[in-house]
């Protein structure tokens, strides 16, 4: 019985060996030098059995070009064993080295992160697609799924790649001058990420609907409803959310594009640095999540985070300030929580009544601050700084100034303000 059986294993794989050299195509992508292409791409040709490193500077192009061995058997992967390498845009996980058997691979490794979110949804099967060495002879066409390279030109692909880096594998693979919509399609997508991230702020519905449940579900192995139902209560616990997302790309897959980014995530006490990947498909004519992917671990980015919020919150104060000289009630108090404090003071009416008061005496006439420190704090933000002010009655004080301000879907509100005489 086990004979019939691996007989007809083997009948099967080279039927479909032959049907993928007769029939299939294969994707033959072309990489249009979109804003989003990052600094560097691996690129795979099974046709010409080439891998290719190629550099996004003016224009894209070969910063060098291998020869290489790909599966035995013609076509994209479909299941375990079938002795061909996937097709479509993957990623480097990390490096292997110390490998066991150095005639099959060689020095070192990349792993591939086969099956992706899309993979799993057409339901491929497989696991272990590598880039590697050889400690034998090259011979195109040579290996089990994987992508292999002599020694050598590992080397010096392991001084130019990192973990995460993208590697397209086709057919055959093109850039610059791909006429297809790329750029467009690379520029809608980019705002929708923009806004998913902008969304999952908000707290609301809206971040459900950038989703396709019935495939990011596949993709998931889980029902999108437990996603769902998590991320509600996740909603209903947080005071706020704040997100940052750093270097956002792009790279278009066979019939998907996928976004991958660095992602800074604050609530409360929480805070964490990610690095994360979304995979889009058109699903009635319109750009879905279908699944999402964690990429290698990254360094802290709480400083960049810190850097990139003080322009925001500079602004915010020179408003706070101009409306302070103005003795603008109104503008005054909206950038404040009703609940906010103020030294000894508790909640807007109480502020707003103590500054009428003053007002009504002896209008502000100059305020002053010096450089804006800011620090985390788990209702948002401390922002730090010297304040100079004077009246119109001629009194006059310096001191320090601390406001704990709480992040918004349009910008802050202040919810602590204490100042210490200099």
């Amino acid at each position: 019985m086990m004979h019939l059986l691996r007989i007809f294993t083997a009948v099967f794989f080279l039927l479909s060996g032959f049907t993928s050299l007769c029939f299939a195509q294969g994707w033959e992508p072309v990489i249009d030098p979109t804003p989003l292409v990052p600094e560097y791409v691996v690129a795979v040709e099974k046709k010409s059995q080439t891998l290719h490193l190629l550099i996004h500077k003016s224009p894209l192009h070969a910063d060098a070009s291998f020869t290489c061995a790909t599966g035995q058997v013609a076509g994209d992967k479909i299941v375990e064993g079938d002795l061909k390498t996937p097709e479509g845009v993957y990623f480097t996980t990390g490096k292997r080295t110390g490998l066991k058997d150095f005639t099959l691979y060689g020095e070192m490794a990349f792993p591939l992160d086969f099956p992706n979110p899309v993979d799993r949804i057409r339901g491929k099967t497989g696991y272990g697609i590598w880039i590697h060495g050889r400690g034998k002879e090259l011979v195109p066409m040579d290996t089990k799924g994987c992508v292999a390279l002599v020694n050598p030109d590992m080397d010096y692909l392991d001084k130019k790649i990192k973990p995460g880096t993208p590697v397209v594998i086709g057919e055959k693979v093109g850039w610059n001058n791909a006429n297809d919509g790329q750029s467009d399609e690379s520029a809608e997508l980019e705002k929708l990420v923009r806004k998913w991230a902008a969304d999952w702020e908000s707290r609301d519905d809206s971040f459900f609907a950038a989703y396709s449940p019935e495939l990011f579900g596949k993709s998931e192995r889980r029902s999108f409803k437990a996603f769902e139902n998590r991320k509600k209560r996740i909603f209903s616990r947080a005071g706020w959310i704040d997100i940052e997302l750093y270097n956002l790309h792009a790279l278009r897959g066979p019939d998907y594009w996928v976004t991958w980014f660095d992602q800074y995530y604050r609530s409360g006490k929480l805070s964490s640095s990610s690095s994360k990947r979304l995979y889009w498909q058109k699903v009635d004519g319109k750009w879905k999540i279908v699944g999402r992917e964690y990429g290698p671990s990254i360094h802290s980015l709480k400083d960049k985070y810190l850097a990139t919020k003080l322009a925001g919150v500079e602004g915010f104060l020179d408003t706070w300030k101009k409306s302070w000289l103005a003795a603008d009630m109104d503008k005054y108090i909206s950038l404040y929580d009703s609940r906010a404090r103020q030294g000894r003071r508790r909640g807007s009416e109480s502020i707003r009544k103590n500054k009428l008061s003053i007002w009504k005496e002896r209008k502000p006439s100059s305020v002053e601050f010096g450089k804006i420190t800011l620090r985390e704090h788990p209702q948002g933000l401390v922002a730090a700084f010297r304040q100079e002010y004077s009246d119109s009655s001629g009194y006059s004080d310096k001191g320090f100034k601390k406001l704990v301000i709480r992040p918004e879907k349009n910008g802050w509100r202040i919810v602590d303000e204490q100042w210490r005489k200099l």
